[in-house]
């Protein structure tokens, strides 16, 4: 293990400033647009998990119990809440969900989230307890994450736990 130098730790300081600012102005902003709507936002993708690059976006889940059900109905409400947020640091990829469609089912993107996603408002505990939830059900089917051959990251079994047959991550649990 290599020890962090100045000009790293400076890095990881600014960073975390860019994320603690960016978060603030969401809450504002957004508590503002949905009011009691609002149910949680989390920061997801390479900044929550400190790989971002120069030309990253910054990926935002934002949970709403009730949201426009036509596309651009809502990213017209979505994306004009943060339209004139001059201090935005980069580009801004938002994934907007109900409470209904995000506990539809588990997708891998569901997986992805209790890995790495970085939660900023969650006022219920709702986004904590389904990631917890995920997390669990990670561990039953004993999955791991790991880059596949191109840099990406995927989804695995651990070794000699593949299954045999049809099985199903479900919120109800481990099916196979």
């Amino acid at each position: 293990m290599c020890a962090m130098g100045k000009r790293d730790t400076i890095k990881v300081g600014m960073k975390r400033q860019i994320l603690e600012r960016a978060a603030k102005e969401l809450v504002e902003r957004y508590t503002r647009a949905l009011g009691a709507n609002l149910v949680a936002l989390a920061f997801f993708g390479s900044w929550a998990r400190g790989e971002e690059k120069e030309n990253s976006d910054l990926d935002i889940l934002l949970i709403a119990s009730e949201l426009p059900a036509h596309p651009l109905e809502r990213n017209r409400l979505i994306y004009e809440s943060i339209q004139d947020w001059k201090g935005k640091p980069y580009p801004v990829s938002i994934l907007a969900r109900t409470v209904q469609e995000f506990t539809a089912d588990i997708t891998p993107l569901h997986l992805d989230l209790a890995a790495d996603a970085v939660i900023f408002y969650d006022p219920q505990g709702f986004l904590q307890a389904k990631l917890d939830q995920i997390r669990n059900l990670i561990a039953e089917a004993r999955l791991v994450r790991e880059r596949d051959a191109s840099g990406a990251w995927a989804w695995w079994w651990e070794k000699g736990a593949e299954p045999s047959g049809r099985w199903a991550v479900t919120w109800a649990g481990v099916r196979k």
